[in-house]
């Protein structure tokens, strides 16, 4: 009998690890998980580096080159640095002012084509295959009025505008690139994304000291929407968006954030945009703004409950506004510490700021269908950023920076992050737990199933796996690898372990368990997933009173699983938890928040989610959510709808 059948007979459950005091991990391994259709790890898009295949890092490094991109399946991502270069040397259109020379831009667009990469990047050609690059602009090159060349203005031109940067652009991505059909020997691959200007609101007003010096909001979104007009005019299948926000607490200030900068960015720029970009890092430690360097707090962290309120607040305001989600590219993501960046390189601080890609990078993984690519922050090299010490995010270090003299280069600890992936690809499979604060998944390739827990909290969790429709004689092994800090160092563990073992996951830690089967079963039943989003944003929240949503058209065919969602952000001392009715039945749930404490950040922001009787959802639902106490908001409210689908053929 072939082991699909005996997996479907027996449909058994059956612990991989011992039980004990731990967290249970249910792992469907014969059940496909899809969301819109999407149902690969895309390593293309998650398992990415902030480089480029043409990069001047690399050069004289080809074993370590070779090593991230070949052997560990590393994609290159982003490019913000060569339409800087190119603007730098450009010359003015003699016919109209303020604008590059299409001239200039055909001539200098086809020796680097066939020049620079078709003969002299020779080399670089091997990793073609790995390369899904975006471009990006900078104030410093691109904003309004500045010069073309910053160190040479007398032989340089002043920028128009939007509209002229992205004529700028437009010229560049058609002319620097091959076309598709071409050899290689033609020029290097397209970019899929172009972002107008990278965290433009914080080199525009935030990071400006000068009030009289810092630039209208609305200016620096119109100046987006000329420059996506102008670019659509050259190109159209190469995707623009913005703006690229650093640091998006919706929040702050009782949500005045959200509609002074996000909210406005919809409203006046969405129609011209093809996808919204923005950044988010965990701060291990934060000066908190009181801008002296010897007082640092922390953890002020995005990851759990924050990243999901963030992301189906925008999710949830673009389907009510456009009737679509704008896709979403978090073109920067990762970990910072005020208190460190500017010291010399040691071990602790890449722990630091490695520790929580991975957890983000999963919860940027359950959005298969919205977000374009997340591009996890550090950059090879990076000597463009060396001032008294070298730049902090880095994937490469010199030796004698840990000791002796030798000024070779070598990987940083950061490495750790893409050797802890390496291995991971294949269908996803459905995975369940209970606790909030550890996150779970499961991709399947043949005959090897790899379980991912990551965990959220500052203390270790034990967990053990139940496998649905497996027995234990068809594992052929078990092994996993823990990515951790250990007496300061960050540290990679590989092992080999046994079928009953439980896993102990340290702090903070991520690990992959990696199941070898005997032979390779079947993925016999799918299920999927869909969200279903309230129109209805940032409504006031009133002691005692109803707060009701309607959502409608619900598929209630095949119901497998319901979850409803509620974002909120509200004082310290409220409740994040209201009593909470479905067409007039009470809900009971699990009151747990995720993440770690947002006690630092003036509100907590985050986002709970309910378990609803799958029996209670009709195609026209009632949801009603009374807190009470008053203060804050809801953000957003969803029900994310698991199907059943028909057995995978």
């Amino acid at each position: 009998m072939k082991a699909s059948k005996i997996l479907f007979i027996l449909f058994i459950m059956l612990p991989l690890f011992s039980i004990g005091q731990s967290t249970e991990v249910k792992v469907m391994m014969d059940t496909k998980y899809s969301v819109s259709e999407y149902a690969e790890f895309d390593r293309k898009k998650y398992i990415v580096l902030h480089s480029t295949q043409m990069e001047n890092d690399f050069q004289g490094l080809d074993s370590l080159q070779h090593y991230i991109i070949n052997d560990l399946d590393v994609y290159l991502g982003r490019n913000n640095g060569i339409m800087g270069g190119v603007m730098h040397r450009s010359t003015e259109n003699p016919e109209k002012k303020g604008y590059v020379d299409p001239d200039y831009m055909k001539k200098a667009g086809k020796k680097y084509r066939l020049n620079i990469y078709g003969k002299k990047g020779k080399n670089t050609h091997q990793y073609e295959s790995h390369v899904d690059e975006m471009a990006g602009g900078q104030v410093h090159y691109f904003w309004t009025g500045h010069s073309s060349n910053e160190k040479d203005p007398e032989n340089a031109w002043n920028i128009q505008g939007g509209d002229a940067i992205g004529d700028f652009m437009g010229q560049f991505i058609n002319e620097f690139y091959r076309n598709e059909g071409e050899p290689v020997t033609k020029g290097p691959l397209r970019p899929k994304y172009v972002e107008v200007i990278n965290e433009p609101l914080y080199e525009l007003i935030d990071g400006v000291k000068e009030e009289s010096d810092r630039k209208p909001v609305k200016e620096i979104f119109q100046f987006h929407n000329d420059a996506s007009v102008a670019f659509k005019k050259h190109n159209k299948d190469v995707m623009i968006g913005g703006y690229t926000a650093a640091f998006p607490f919706f929040d702050d200030r009782n949500f005045e954030q959200w509609n002074e900068r996000m909210k406005l960015f919809y409203d006046m720029s969405g129609e011209h945009m093809d996808f919204i970009s923005i950044h988010l890092y965990d701060f291990n430690k934060h000066h908190l703004g009181d801008n002296d360097p010897s007082t640092f707090d922390g953890p002020i962290n995005y990851t759990g409950g924050r990243i999901e309120a963030t992301l189906d607040m925008m999710e949830a305001y673009s389907l009510a506004k456009y009737g679509k989600v704008i896709p979403l590219l978090i073109s920067e993501y990762g970990g910072r510490d005020h208190s460190t960046e500017w010291k010399p390189w040691f071990a602790e601080r890449d722990w630091d700021f490695m520790k929580s890609m991975s957890p983000m990078m999963m919860q940027f993984m359950q959005r298969p269908d919205h977000i374009l690519k997340a591009i996890p922050f550090m950059i090879p090299k990076a000597e463009w950023g060396r001032k008294k010490n070298p730049y902090p995010w880095r994937l490469l270090r010199q030796e004698f920076e840990l000791e002796g003299e030798s000024k070779k280069w070598v990987f940083t600890e950061q490495i750790k992050f893409y050797e802890l992936w390496s291995e991971v690809k294949g269908k996803r499979l459905q995975t369940t737990t209970p606790n909030a604060n550890l996150l779970t998944d499961a991709y399947k390739d043949g005959k090897t199933v790899y379980v991912i827990v990551s965990n959220l909290k500052r203390s270790k969790q034990n967990v053990h796996l139940n496998t649905l429709g497996i027995k234990e004689e068809q594992i052929k092994a078990v092994s996993v690898k823990q990515l951790y800090l250990k007496e300061h160092q960050p540290t990679l563990s590989n092992s080999s372990i046994s079928f009953q073992e439980e896993l102990e996951l340290k702090s903070e830690a991520t690990a992959i368990i990696k199941l070898e089967l005997k032979q390779d079963a079947d993925l016999i039943k799918e299920v999927a997933e869909q969200k279903y989003y309230s129109d209805q944003i940032l409504k006031e929240i009133k002691a005692d009173k109803k707060m009701v949503y309607d959502l409608n058209g619900i598929n209630t065919e095949g119901i497998a699983q319901v979850e409803l969602r509620i974002g909120m952000g509200r004082p310290h001392q409220t409740t994040a938890f209201p009593k909470v009715t479905i067409n007039g039945k009470p809900l009971q749930y699990t009151k747990e928040i995720q993440g770690q404490s947002q006690n630092l950040r003036a509100q907590f922001f985050t986002l709970i989610t309910v378990d609803v009787p799958k029996d209670s959802i009709k195609k026209k639902n009632k949801i009603e959510i009374t807190y009470p106490d008053s203060g804050g908001h809801v953000s957003s409210v969803a029900l994310k709808v698991i199907q059943k689908k028909e057995v995978v053929k």
